[in-house]
Order: C-alpha cells, then structure tokens, then sequence
C-alpha cells in the first residue's frame, strides 16, 4: 500500500473508531445520566448515537470500497471485485461492520437504544478478529481486543456525553457537579481495564527492543503518552470538581459548566483514537502467526 493510501486508510479507520465511541457511548452516557437520583435543571441532550451510527456506516462503506479495489480507489471505481469483498477474511469484515451500524441506526430511528448495543457490539467483535493481536495469539488476541477497545470506546463517547450534558445544564452548577461524578466512578473503572489491557497487547505486539526502533513501537509510546496526558486531565477535572463543592454559586457563574480541564479532555481522547487507527495500519515488530487483514498484507509490500 502506497503512503498516501495508507493515511486514507488511517484516516477511515480513525473516523469509523470515533464512530464506534460517539454510538455506543453516547448510549451509554445518557443512560448514567438518566439514573442520576435528582432531575437536572434542564433537558438532557440526545445521545447522538444515531448520527454516530451513520457516519459509521458511511465510514465501513469506505472501508468496503478499498477492499473492492485491492486498496486501489481507482480500481475499486473501474474494476471493483466482489469475490474479493465476499471470499476473504478482511472483505466479510467490512462487510459485518457496514451491515452492524445500519442495523444499529435502524434500531436508534426506531427509537430502541437498548436493542441498538447488540449490533455495536458486533463492531467490537469484528474489530477484535481484525486486529494485529489476533494475528500473533488467535482467539486470545481478538479477545484482548474486545477488552481493550469496548473500554476505550464507551470513556470517549461518555466523556463526551457528558461535557454535553454539562453545558445543558450549566444553569445549575450542583447538578453539574453530580454528573460528572457519576461519570468519574465509571470512567476509573474503564480506564484501569483499557490500561491493563493495553499493556498486556504492548507486551504481545512489541518486544521492549523495539519500542524506540520501530515506527510501530514509537507511535505507541505516542499513544501511551497521550493516555497519561487524558488522565492527568481527567484527575485535574476532579480536583476542579472537589474545589466546587462548597458554596453553590450563582446561576451562570464562573464554575458554571464542565471544567476546562474536562474539555480538554475529549479533545486529548480524539487524538489517541487517531493514533489507534494509525497503529492499525502499521505492522507490529511481533510477526503475526497469520494474516487477515489488508492492512497487514498490505504495509508489507
């Protein structure tokens, strides 16, 4: 695969990532949000995740053309090869994503938020089988996978519900506060399993000799860096929040709303998806006992 073909292939792979966390932890979030013990001062938002939902379809359909094409979009558009697509491993992927997020919209129009994780979570599985881990330890790798990306996925997705819900009801500071402490308590839990997970996939993929001279091993001390920057933040938001928890102040106030620090936040997690999606098309130090995707046919030629 070319470089310029590759980014395209990051890039679709960053979007459809970002679309996984915006459904299934949009869903997620707003269901935290509705079992607050007191009512917030306003409407909650919407969970966004039937728009997430077709940005993941569109997404798994790019995804879908590039295989049709042998990772060529000149050649999926003149002679695009469905046996391709149908008759191997990478191709039934697509395939199963693309089918998972119309399914999942078609749920979310249909008002059925509930039912709609089902066909989300197929997109977790079928991460996990395309991954590299799955590649090097079969079976243990995918489920490593679902472990450490379902994690990843509903932190984004509800922090960034939640920063939505905040400014919905930054009328009221108290209920803010409440909020993001529901959020904080399930968000440690999450963290701890994505870092566990992400160590151990680490030890799996990249022998510590090539953490610093590999391109693979380097854009994961990248993405290890920016999973410390978002906690440092996440624990600077709940010092913010500690500090707020005296006197209520007046409605429209200076502690009004999610801390910066919390915004930050989402902006830090986005970036650590795009690097995510980066390292998917890369091929780990560790070779893998097999191949399934194209992203590891490909970035050896």
């Amino acid at each position: 695969m070319s470089s310029p073909e590759l980014w395209v292939v990051a890039l679709l792979r960053w979007l459809l990532l970002c679309a996984l966390a915006g459904a299934i932890g949009g869903i997620a979030g707003r269901a935290l949000a509705r079992g607050q013990a007191a009512p917030g001062p306003a409407a909650l938002p919407g969970p966004g995740a039937l728009r997430a939902s077709l940005l993941g379809l569109a997404v798994s359909a790019g995804l879908a053309i590039e295989i049709l094409g042998d990772n060529r979009l000149a050649a999926a558009l003149t002679h695009p090869s469905l046996s391709r697509l149908l008759h191997t491993g990478d191709g039934v992927i697509a395939v199963v994503e693309l089918a998972s997020f119309a399914v999942a919209a078609l749920l979310l129009r249909l008002r059925r938020p509930g039912l709609s994780v089902v066909p989300l979570l197929a997109v977790v599985g079928a991460e996990g089988v395309r991954a590299h881990p799955d590649g090097v330890v079969p079976v243990g790798g995918a489920m490593l996978t679902w472990a450490h990306l379902l994690p990843a996925a509903m932190w984004a997705g509800m922090l960034w519900y939640t920063v939505r819900a905040a400014v919905a009801w930054r009328s009221d500071p108290a209920a803010v506060r409440r909020l993001v402490r529901w959020y904080s308590l399930a968000a440690a839990w999450l963290f701890t399993l994505m870092v566990v997970t992400g160590v151990v996939t680490a030890l799996v993929l990249v022998p510590v000799g090539s953490l610093l001279t590999t391109t693979y091993g380097r854009v994961l001390i990248v993405k290890a860096a920016l999973v410390a920057a978002a906690a440092s933040l996440a624990v600077a938001g709940r010092i913010w929040l500690r500090r707020a928890s005296g006197p209520v102040p007046a409605p429209g106030g200076p502690r009004s709303g999610p801390a910066l620090a919390t915004k930050l936040e989402v902006g830090t997690l986005a970036v650590m998806l795009a690097v995510t999606a980066v390292l998917t098309v890369l091929t780990p130090p560790q070779a893998p006992i097999r191949s399934l995707s194209y992203q590891h046919r490909t970035s050896q030629r």
